[in-house]
């Protein structure tokens, strides 16, 4: 997100990047809900780098943006804006937030001399990203939700949030509710 002005040229602009996997979603979900929500027409399109991007320009929205507690420039850190604390909104943001940077995938375990089994079709909850500070805080919010993750941990300054206990999973779907991050279904003739 950035603001650029100067005594010729205003210029307001947040950008969304996503996988190409995600174009569906944006274009049928994310673009045509910001679309609507502030009489604007942001741009969505895949690009060179294999990947989606939406831009929306507008002061409106990046006044919005900045409103909630998203500052503008490069995020070294950051943390849930106070506005989404206050306002009981914790569950959306949570589930945006899962949206943009989780996912769930099927783990195996091998065969080791320590287990009896090996284990299969088991669900893992992943939630990644660099913002040491807010990834702490939905690691608490989600505590207070009722939901048992794994310990927070970190690697390369990337840090990771995984739920990998198969009841905690199912409660983490069941309160914050997450649309599905997979292609929509084909279409049959």
């Amino acid at each position: 997100m950035y603001r650029y002005v100067s005594e010729t040229n205003r210029s307001y602009q947040v950008a969304f990047t996503a996988s190409p996997k995600e174009y569906w979603y944006y274009d049928s979900f994310v673009k045509p809900t910001i679309d609507s929500a502030f009489s604007v027409n942001g741009r969505l399109y895949l690009r060179s780098d294999n990947t989606t991007r939406l831009h929306v320009s507008s002061k409106r929205f990046v006044d919005f943006m900045e409103w909630i507690g998203l500052p503008v420039g490069k995020k070294h850190d950051a943390s849930i804006p106070e506005v989404i604390l206050k306002r009981g909104l914790v569950v959306p943001f949570i589930r945006g937030l899962y949206h943009a940077e989780g996912s769930i995938y099927r783990r195996y375990s091998k065969m080791y001399n320590t287990h009896r089994m090996v284990y299969s079709n088991l669900l893992v909850i992943q939630i990644r990203m660099k913002l040491k500070t807010l990834m702490s805080q939905i690691r608490d919010e989600i505590v207070k939700l009722g939901i048992i993750p794994n310990r927070l941990t970190e690697k390369d300054g990337v840090y990771t949030l995984r739920i990998t206990r198969q009841n905690e999973i199912r409660h983490f779907l069941d309160v914050i509710q997450p649309r599905y991050k997979l292609s929509p279904p084909p279409i049959t003739l």
